[in-house]
């Protein structure tokens, strides 16, 4: 006669139980995980200890484990491994916390020519000083624990990301005109886009500057590729600077056109040849009624500029965008 269970028996949800049918009959999971989902469903279903362990090839403390574990620690643990004792840990957690805010500070606040910290730097600078600020056991410590001490709180002092401070308080205020030009331009466009022939009598132009742009020419000609001697064409390294030029260009936002201008000099005579040219570059009824400057041209701000722009009367509005920093 056998002996009656002492044990409690075993109870799941029906998550639990979907999830127990699915890793038993699965064939990615496993081989483990598969095994002793089948030995709580069959151990649910009323099958003695013995019977599961000679129906799956295991021993009977195996499955017996296996439903201890699953009683006293839950579904989860039961499925996997319970934490071992194996080897002590050799580094403390105040260790690896030193180890960490070394790698926050820069190297040359150490002393250090370097700006940036290397493996190699770093693991010397923490032997060398290890004794000193008390983690002896970081005396005989390696490049790939190190490594795993960074990546454990996220550190790369290695290398550099760059951002933007927010050094003008008024940023929300001049972005809201440069955000409306934009969303006047959408608005217009799909205006223009909805029938074919819609004509506006008006343009929005997007304008920049690049000053200072070199002019280099060749010393001698290019060479052109020769099948089996040469595969590119071929350039001299010598080459003739021919001062440098700036380029004035803007960028119509609505046909996508570019007018520019390019001139030895950067005056606000080169900036009023730019307005001229733009005003031969659209009739006389079509309105420039905004302007989206990338950058403030410091031409724009003598007074030759401004006095071309008051006696066209064409140029209704200007929207100038400043350089701002948010």
């Amino acid at each position: 006669m056998p002996f009656p269970k002492k044990r409690k028996a075993l109870q799941f949800t029906h998550v639990e139980l979907r999830k127990l049918e699915s890793i038993r009959k699965s064939r990615t999971e496993e081989k483990r995980r598969t095994q002793r989902a089948a030995f709580l469903l069959d151990s649910l279903s009323g099958q003695s200890d013995e019977a599961i362990a000679q129906h799956h090839h295991v021993s009977r403390s195996t499955v017996v484990h296996c439903i201890q574990k699953c009683l006293e620690f839950g579904l989860d643990a039961a499925l996997a491994e319970l934490p071992r004792p194996g080897k002590p840990r050799q580094l403390p957690d105040d260790a690896i916390a030193w180890v960490q805010n070394c790698a926050c500070q820069k190297p040359k606040d150490l002393g250090y020519s370097y700006e940036l910290w290397t493996y190699r730097l770093l693991t010397s600078h923490v032997r060398q000083h290890c004794v000193a600020a008390g983690h002896p056991a970081l005396r005989q410590l390696s490049r790939s624990k190190l490594h795993k001490i960074l990546r454990q709180g996220e550190l790369r002092p290695h290398k550099i990301r760059y951002y933007v401070e927010k050094r003008d308080p008024a940023f929300e205020t001049k972005m809201v005109p440069v955000l409306h030009v934009y969303k006047e331009v959408q608005i217009v466009n799909e205006y223009l886009q909805g029938e074919v022939g819609r004509q506006l009598g008006m343009v929005t132009i997007s304008y920049d500057e690049k000053p200072g742009i070199q002019a280099l020419a060749v010393t001698t000609p290019d060479r052109p590729p020769v099948p089996g001697l040469y595969a590119t064409h071929l350039r001299d390294y010598e080459y003739e600077r021919l001062g440098t030029v700036s380029l004035l260009a803007g960028l119509d936002l609505h046909t996508g056109r570019i007018i520019e201008t390019v001139s030895d000099t950067h005056k606000s005579a080169d900036f009023i040849a730019f307005l001229k040219k733009l005003d031969g570059t659209y009739p006389g009824s079509t309105r420039r009624s905004a302007w989206c400057w990338t950058t403030i041209p410091r031409t724009f701000r003598k007074r030759r500029g401004a006095i071309w722009t008051r006696c066209h009367s064409d140029l209704c509005s200007c929207s100038r965008r400043p350089t701002v920093r948010g």
